[in-house]
């Protein structure tokens, strides 16, 4: 019986803890819930962080993996232009529908959003190189729009990395036309 007791107590503390973490509760009312459950006994801090580090080692393997299988895609396979942009695409659809449910969930998506540029920015020169083949000019206009939907959404979601980034690579590709 007290078994029983001990882990419906551990669940209701995990779901408090997640619940403190994730903003829906007042931090406050969390606190007291804690103390409640724990008998004044507290928690252990480092119990709070272990959803944290969970979330980033996610973050990191989807990041990583889906930047790696879309190098694979765009250099070592002879899949047709739409095939390729309509995997890539996914992939960048992927890593931004996970990045809003993180945000949602109060983590932070640096690394979903970087992977999902990194891919756009892959992808979208692959694709001006096969249809434009060798056309530089072209390239650099890609180049440029990407830089200017980097600053958007750096400047829409307030993501000052993405502002930043963009920023310089559009002053970079503007220097690099220039000389």
């Amino acid at each position: 019986m007290t078994r029983i007791k001990d882990s419906k107590t551990e669940t209701i503390i995990h779901e408090i803890l997640l619940w403190k973490q994730t903003k829906m509760l007042p931090e406050q009312y969390c606190d007291y819930l804690l103390a409640l459950y724990t008998e004044g006994a507290g928690i252990d801090d480092n119990q709070s962080a272990e959803p944290q580090k969970k979330t980033f080692l996610n973050e990191f393997l989807i990041s990583i993996s889906t930047l790696v299988i879309s190098l694979f895609v765009i250099y070592f396979t002879e899949l047709s232009i739409v095939l390729q942009t309509a995997i890539l695409a996914s992939f960048v659809g992927l890593l931004m529908g996970v990045g809003i449910y993180y945000t949602k969930k109060q983590f932070s998506p640096l690394l979903l959003y970087t992977a999902a540029a990194c891919i756009l920015l892959l992808s979208s020169i692959e694709i001006t190189e096969k249809i434009f083949a060798g056309n530089t000019s072209r390239l650099y206009i890609t180049l440029f729009m990407n830089c200017l939907i980097w600053i958007g959404a750096g400047v829409k979601w307030r993501l000052n990395y993405f502002t930043l980034a963009g920023s310089v690579g559009a002053a970079l590709v503007g220097i690099y036309i220039l000389l």
